[in-house]
């Protein structure tokens, strides 16, 4: 029988979860009425990858998404149960996203718990439980994994690691923990690859909770660390093992080279510790430079002046504090490392660049996670703490985190509807970031897709005056030519653009332009030439309905109606729901218009 005590607190706990997990809530609730953003619209609306046969299968290994550099199986199966769960509807994915963040935010508060009674403090006073849930579940730098519902791979990831390390403090039993810690690392390394993090962390958890007395020698501390934490380390190389193995039977490499330059060395470590910073940086003021989009020259790391040096020096000296607090038992150095390791697969040590913004905020989830888990026993452990500081920080601290909540709150409400329509999380990046080419050329997409095409005609004509270069741009353009009737305005777009070799390594980008050259051959009156374009498009991906609907136009203009009507049967199952009926009207107006078959 439990104590009347232990009854108490296990309600107050409990309580307090609750209480925590609907303020998260209701102040995310918004992202149930969010629309598809990114490739979101590609990969749910556009494309039938997902939504249509088995065809989702393959893209468990590779080429969702055309990603050449990706192996995450379990996050496209997700999207596949979600799509065809919920008949590719936003608002319902967009709650997946919201209940992972939730049951992760109370992950945080769970583990900082056991963390703080292994380390300091078997009384697990409720503070330790509640802060790291309410700044982990509140703080603006993860509106962007919540509320775009492409990042469910960082949440997923995020979720097993944290899982993992439950697992591992709580489960006492070494072969039921080896084999769940395993479990989890795998999972999480088939959500996302920033998983390699995982066994470096859990070292670190293993280092403050289960070695030897700190009276030893460190060898001989390491040496107990390894002898009780064996079975859980192999486990955890096991399954490493599988996840790589399988991972280069379907990328044909570990890391496939993008056959990007890499900087030399010194500027690499220049751009790390700019990285490293700016992450740590987000963690304290994280409105400070918020956006969908950061492009970052490179070129600025490769020179060397005196704000470098202090930069360099800065994020070398956290990481060596945090090592020296580490070796000494310090939980300074356990939040320091954790956070650091976290961070490790974005830091851009190794692999190649992938994404024109050098960071995103979702990138920091787990390290923010790590902070949040750490700083309890952290705070407690600072000698200053005790006497007249320790007194003043509980009388100071509920108004700082009372405030900073409020900050926070606030911060994620304006954030959320932006990150909720198209057009104005194009038009936030392009505020934040004037000129660059990338906001530009998602916005002309945005407007393009809404329909908004006054907007979208000034954008590409000022890009067309500065000479910028934009493949996807020009795309764009000859797309919004076609919606207007004007096959010559078109050619002009497609013209342009035809020598560019970006056009030809993006599968995505190629496959547009032969079907846009159709689509302008059905408006000059030249069914025969739109037909090839779209028979050529239609061979680099079999599951995108839009080559088909121009072959379908094509072979019936040309009197070739059965052949037309089937080919725009299998076009229009492949579509959205929502979609199928506008286009089979539209399809049954033509054929009444034009010859029999023959």
């Amino acid at each position: 029988m439990f104590s009347n005590t232990v009854l108490r607190s296990k309600w107050a706990f409990a309580l307090s979860a609750a209480l925590v997990t609907l303020i998260v809530a209701l102040t995310y609730w918004p992202v149930a009425h969010a629309g598809f953003i990114y490739d979101d619209v590609l990969d749910f609306q556009k494309m039938a990858w997902l939504r249509h046969g088995n065809d989702w299968q393959q893209l468990l290994l590779r080429r969702f998404n055309d990603w050449l550099y990706y192996f995450r199986p379990l996050g496209v199966a997700l999207f596949t149960l979600e799509v065809r769960a919920f008949d590719v509807k936003p608002g319902a994915m967009h709650l997946v996203s919201l209940l992972i963040h939730l049951i992760s935010t109370l992950l945080v508060g769970v583990l900082a718990v056991l963390l703080s009674r292994e380390v300091s403090n078997p009384d697990k006073p409720l503070w330790i439980f509640v802060v790291p849930m309410l700044i982990y579940g509140l703080h603006p730098i993860l509106v962007e994994p919540v509320v775009w519902i492409g990042c469910q791979f960082e949440l997923a990831v995020t979720f097993f690691m944290l899982l993992g390390w439950i697992v591992n403090i709580g489960i006492k039993r070494p072969i039921i923990r080896a084999i769940g810690v395993a479990i989890c690392f795998f999972l999480a390394a088939c959500s996302k690859e920033s998983a390699i993090a995982f066994p470096f962390i859990l070292v670190v958890f293993d280092w403050f909770t289960r070695s030897a007395p700190q009276d030893e020698h460190k060898l001989a501390q390491i040496r107990a660390l390894l002898v009780r934490n064996w079975m859980t380390y192999a486990a955890i190389l096991i399954a490493g093992s599988v996840y790589l193995a399988l991972r280069h039977l379907a990328l044909g490499a570990l890391i496939p080279s993008n056959g990007s330059q890499p900087l030399p060395m010194w500027a690499s470590l220049q751009q790390t510790s700019f990285l490293y910073l700016r992450y740590l940086r987000m963690f304290f003021w994280p409105t400070i430079g918020m956006g969908p989009m950061h492009p970052v020259s490179a070129k600025q790391f490769l020179s060397f002046d005196a704000s470098h040096a202090l930069q360099d020096i800065g994020a070398a000296s956290i990481f060596v504090f945090g090592a020296w607090s580490f070796l000494r038992r310090r939980p300074a150095g356990g939040l320091i490392l954790c956070v650091t390791f976290a961070l490790f697969p974005v830091l851009h040590i190794i692999g190649a660049t992938f994404d024109a913004s050098l960071y995103h905020e979702r990138y920091a989830m787990a390290a923010l996670a790590m902070a949040c888990v750490w700083l309890p026993v952290t705070l407690t452990e600072i000698p200053s703490l005790h006497g007249l500081m320790r007194r003043i920080l509980l009388l100071t601290g509920p108004i700082i985190l009372g405030a900073w909540l409020i900050m926070a709150v606030t911060t994620v409400r304006i954030a959320v509807p932006l990150w909720s329509n198209e057009v104005k999380l194009w038009q936030w990046a392009l505020q934040e970031n004037p000129n660059y080419v990338g906001a530009e050329d998602l916005l002309i997409s945005a407007y393009v897709d809404q329909g908004a095409y006054a907007p979208a005609w000034k954008l590409i004509d000022d890009m067309v005056q500065r000479g910028a270069r934009c493949v996807n741009c020009m795309l764009n353009a000859a797309i919004l030519s076609v919606k207007e009737g004007q096959p010559q305005r078109a050619s002009f777009f497609l013209q342009k653009i035809k020598d560019f070799p970006e056009l030809y390594a993006s599968p995505s980008s190629y496959r547009t332009y032969l079907t846009t050259i159709g689509q302008a051959e059905l408006l000059a009156g030249s069914p025969e030439k739109a037909e090839s374009a779209a028979r050529s498009a239609m061979a680099l991906d079999h599951l995108d309905p839009a080559p088909q609907l121009v072959l379908a136009v094509a072979l019936a203009l040309q009197g070739r109606t059965a052949e037309g009507t089937q080919v725009e049967n299998n076009a229009v199952s492949l579509l959205t729901p929502q979609e199928q009926a506008m286009q089979q009207k539209k399809f049954e107006e033509l054929l009444k218009s034009r010859p029999t078959s023959r």
